[in-house]
């Protein structure tokens, strides 16, 4: 469980209208009973004292010719941590020995350690696995199959189990019982394993995240001690980064939309090709906790098969039995919810599988003293892991006909459902190597993308931005994901712009609010690829065009010769985001460049701003040579010129409009109290997107670094500590931007860095400045009108029209309506608590607790402003989380502003009280200091890696902020 979203949750339901538990279907085949019976099973015996040595599955016999977990590991499964190495080395052993088992590669980490899933099943099903996993093909898409065929398959076909572990690498039980649990149906000798791999194809990923494994295990190898400590919280069990992310700290079990994680891209290529109808996702949770498994809390997915609800609390009920038999205290229902789907488990039951979740109590591989005074070992933890996992696997031996017809009844719904077909349309040109990310990102899950082969009426659209239009031409070439498909639950959950909770759980989440200041959200209220791209999308009625499925393949990336003579320069446009990583290949090659702050014409086309110049005459006569190894590296295509002279009204190429670049060095700081996913995030879009060199710099020691060393400092999100470490260094801080260093801060450190205290920043937390809100409110008034100019003549020339005046302060009325409405609504909670501070303290710290976890906000951008490079319209989605709002004083520039009250929310949960804090707050800001600037983003920009749009800002301020905001050095 993440620390930051691990929350007091103490109730939830399933939804309502969720259908009864099927009925038990009977046994299609000998040796299976139609019900998993652990009331007939022999009582097992309970440990004594503090030793647990109670057999994982009592009474089994086992082939002698196969080494036991023991003999591979070199202790007893679940005795002390195992490395992965350890584990896969165990599968290896028996996939040489045993012909129920094979082992498959699927990917590498970026350690280099290598991911494998085991296959396990009878003999019989190996040597004709490619047939069987063709037949759950056609159920997984039945268009064109008969009847019969998928009838037979549904009453004979084997079924697929999909056993995850360890997907977090710090909650290391689930691995250590992987092994257990292979082994067991591998070695086991008795008829009853025989007849489970008769009738299920097993699928163990064993060691689901084997760096963040290996770095705790590291860690507490470090800090072991002799003597044995319970101490839950003592040090010896991990410390920062811990181990719950992969290499660069992202929480895996969030990636599953976005597949930023190559171990995430490889996970979903084996989903697809098995299309299993259970998948096990097992994980830890607090060491004072019990253990947890589904059916799900509320909320869940609106577009999960109802049927995949009532199979959980079947096989809940099994899992609940086997328990009993060995005394564990566990439970289900009371905050592990089905809303985002990029957990591991959501994502599958979006695919058509049972996606059930386990949560052990962690013990990090060493025994501790529960609350109750109970000692409990690391191998019970484990044992429990295993128990479980062969519980599941029963229930859906005895229940796989009934749970592979519902399989198949939820895909005929999807490739023919109900109601009005609905289409995902987006409209190429805007972002094109992000519109190729989006399509690639969709397809390797399985979904299906098509291109228009003309041009064509569009219907009843819906935009990105909530707009509604009753009819429009798109153009050939709109790529089209239609909801008709065997996917389509995915597609739509995935791409829907705007999915809401129930009303029911929107009442249970305001009252927990209202009541203990707690929330029943665990994650983002909102995730919408559509919108988090920032590109030209709609929801469209699906039209009658013929399609193609062509390749989102870039051009051939390299120089583009010019049509005739020699090149005078050369162009990479700035609406791809890979222009800034080009920017950074051609500095390192020595390559002079410059950026464009203006649109302007050449070679026949038109560029964007921030598209990147590199002019022949200010460079060596080398230049195409390196500028075509920049080009490759980078992805891009430089298209050639043969003038600098503007063919149209815009800027020519020599001038002003093309600012030089410098190339920047960077630092960010790392190190506890900073958030490790929030740092991961940007690691790795500087390190795997940027492809820059960046100089880690330790948080706590920051007033012992010669800052000089460096001209962009970043601060990721972190919570207020942050404050304490800064303090000490904030002169030495203050005087390197003021010699022109670019300080940037994201999230809650943005908002620290925002407090007066610090003196970094003339912007301000709004709770720290209610006392003159109507100042900021005008500012932030002013500014929006100017996105609109209206001169009055007559007011300039005789002084008679006060149109603008009164336009002006209407604005300013309409910023401060939001807030009133606000404040009406929460001076009757003022007093609900302590009753200290003013009345306006008060009613702000009463707003606050009601902030966005997780919410996709319109932005206006300045399309003037070079932070806005690669945004081409003049609105984009932003990803909002936490409490504060930022306010930015007219000295200060805001290049993207959240918009009005009434136009705020695009996706995602947004109370009215965190409407009326931000409305019209900065999401973005710029501010000079001396001959340096302060950046400051109110929210995480590289969010999960699924906010590209808004990574782009971040990478605008990282590598073109040395030279366009601040006043680079005079011995660049």
């Amino acid at each position: 469980m993440h620390l930051r979203w691990t929350l007091c949750l103490l109730s939830g339901a399933l939804a309502a209208c969720a259908p009864t538990t099927p009925a038990p279907v009977a046994p299609v085949t000998p040796g299976v009973p139609s019900a998993v019976d652990y009331g007939a099973e022999a009582a097992l015996p309970r440990p004594s004292g503090d030793d647990y040595d109670v057999a994982f599955f009592p009474g089994t016999d086992y082939d002698p010719d196969l080494p036991t977990p023991e003999a591979c590991l070199g202790h007893p499964a679940g005795a002390r941590l195992a490395t992965p190495e350890a584990i896969l080395g165990c599968f290896r052993a028996w996939a040489e020995r045993s012909p129920r088992v094979r082992i498959e590669p699927y990917s590498e980490s970026y350690e280099g350690r290598p991911l494998v899933r085991v296959i396990i099943t009878s003999p019989d099903n190996h040597a004709r696995l490619d047939d069987i996993l063709a037949d759950l093909g056609k159920l997984a898409d039945p268009r064109g199959v008969d009847a019969a065929t998928l009838d037979r398959i549904v009453r004979d076909g084997p079924a697929v189990a999909w056993f995850g572990y360890s997907i977090h690498g710090d909650e290391v039980s689930g691995a250590d019982a992987s092994v257990a649990f292979g082994h067991h149906l591998i070695a086991a000798r008795g008829d009853d394993v025989a007849a489970l791999l008769d009738h299920i194809v097993v699928v163990i990923d064993p060691v689901m995240n084997p760096d963040g494994r290996a770095r705790i295990l590291s860690q507490i190898q470090q800090s072991a001690s002799r003597v044995p400590n319970l101490d839950d919280t003592s040090m010896h069990r991990g410390r920062w980064p811990w181990g719950r992310g992969n290499h660069y700290l992202f929480d895996m079990n969030r990636d599953w939309i976005t597949g930023a994680a190559p171990e995430t891209r490889g996970r979903w290529q084996g989903l697809l090709r098995y299309h299993p109808q259970l998948v096990i996702d097992a994980h830890e949770m607090g060491p004072r906790d019990t253990y947890l498994f589904y059916p799900y809390a509320d909320p869940v997915n609106p577009y999960i098969a109802p049927s995949l609800l009532a199979w959980q609390r079947r096989f809940a009920a099994d899992h609940g039995r086997a328990f009993d038999r060995y005394g564990w205290a566990y439970y289900t229902r009371e905050w592990a919810d089905g809303w985002y789907p990029g957990y591991t488990d959501a994502w599958a039951s979006l695919s058509g599988a049972i996606g059930i979740l386990y949560e052990q109590s962690s013990t990090k591989g060493q025994a501790l003293r529960r609350p109750s005074g109970r000692r409990v070992t690391y191998r019970e933890s484990v044992h429990a892991q295993a128990v479980s996992s062969l519980a599941n696997l029963r229930t859906l031996a005895a229940n796989r006909a009934a749970v592979m017809a519902d399989y198949l009844a939820d895909k005929r719904r999807q490739v023919a459902p109900e109601g009005p077909a609905r289409s995902f349309a987006l409209v190429p040109g805007r972002v094109p190597d992000r519109e190729r990310r989006l399509v690639t990102t969709l397809r390797r899950q399985g979904i299906e993308v098509v291109r228009a082969d003309a041009a064509f009426t569009a219907r009843n659209l819906v935009s990105s931005l909530g707009a509604s239009e009753g009819r429009r031409e798109l153009p050939a070439g709109t790529w089209l994901v239609s909801l008709a498909q065997p996917r389509g639950a995915l597609a739509r959950a995935l791409l829907e712009f705007d999915t809401r909770f129930s009303s029911a759980f929107l009442h249970e989440e305001r009252q927990e609010l209202e009541r203990k200041a707690e929330t029943k959200i665990y994650d983002v209220t909102a995730w919408s690829l559509g919108q988090a791209y920032g590109l030209d999308g709609y929801w469209i009625d699906t039209p009658g065009v013929s399609t193609s499925a062509a390749a989102a393949d870039p051009p051939a990336p390299g120089v583009v010769a010019p049509a005739a003579g020699r090149a005078y320069a050369w162009v990479v446009d700035g609406r791809d985001d890979a222009s800034v990583a080009f920017a950074l290949r051609a500095m390192e090659e020595g390559i002079t460049v410059h950026v464009a702050d203006h649109t302007f014409d050449t070679a026949g086309r038109s560029f964007a701003p921030g598209s990147v110049l590199v002019r022949a005459g200010d460079n060596r006569a080398d230049i195409e040579a390196r500028l075509g190894r920049a080009a490759a590296a980078a992805g891009v295509q430089a298209i050639a010129t043969g003038t600098g002279r503007s063919p149209s009204e815009g800027p020519d190429l020599g001038g002003h409009h093309f600012r030089l670049l410098h190339q920047p060095r960077v630092a960010i700081l790392t190190g506890a109290p900073i958030w490790p996913d929030d740092f991961g995030h940007i690691w790795h879009q500087i390190d795997q997107e940027l492809a820059m060199p960046m100089s880690m710099l330790d948080v706590q020691y920051l007033d012992r670094y010669d800052l000089r060393r460096y001209d962009v400092l970043i601060v990721p999100p972190g919570p207020d500590q942050l404050e304490a470490l800064l303090d000490p260094a904030k002169a030495a801080l203050a005087a390197w931007v003021r010699a022109g260093g670019t300080l940037i801060a994201a999230g809650n450190a943005a908002s620290v860095v925002a407090t007066k205290s610090l003196g970094l920043s003339r912007v301000r937390r709004r709770r720290d400045v209610l006392d003159e809100l109507p100042l900021y409110q005008a500012a932030a008034a002013r500014a929006v009108a100017a996105r609109d100019i209206s001169v009055s003549e007559d007011a300039v020339w005789t002084g008679v029209d006060s149109a603008a005046a009164r336009a002006g302060d209407d604005q300013a009325g309409k910023a401060g309506a939001g807030k009133a409405g606000a404040d009406k609504a929460g001076a009757g909670q003022a007093g609900a608590g302590k009753p200290d501070g003013t009345l306006a303290e008060q009613r702000d710290r009463w707003m606050r607790r009601f902030g966005p976890r997780g919410t996709i906000l319109r932005a206006l951008v300045d399309d003037e402003h070079w932070l806005g490079f690669g945004v081409e319209e003049a609105e984009m989605p932003v990803m909002i989380m936490g409490e504060h709002a930022l306010l930015a004083p007219d000295s200060v520039e805001v290049p993207v502003r959240l918009a009005d009250a009434a136009r705020l929310r695009l996706a995602g949960l947004l109370w009215p009280e965190a409407r009326a804090r931000l409305a019209l707050s900065a999401y973005l800001t710029t501010e000079r200091m001396g001959a340096g600037q302060v950046i400051l983003f109110a929210s995480a920009p590289s969010f999960r890696g699924a906010f590209p749009a808004t990574a782009r800002l971040l990478a605008n301020a990282v590598v073109y902020g040395p030279s366009l905001g601040a006043t680079p050095a005079l011995d660049w």
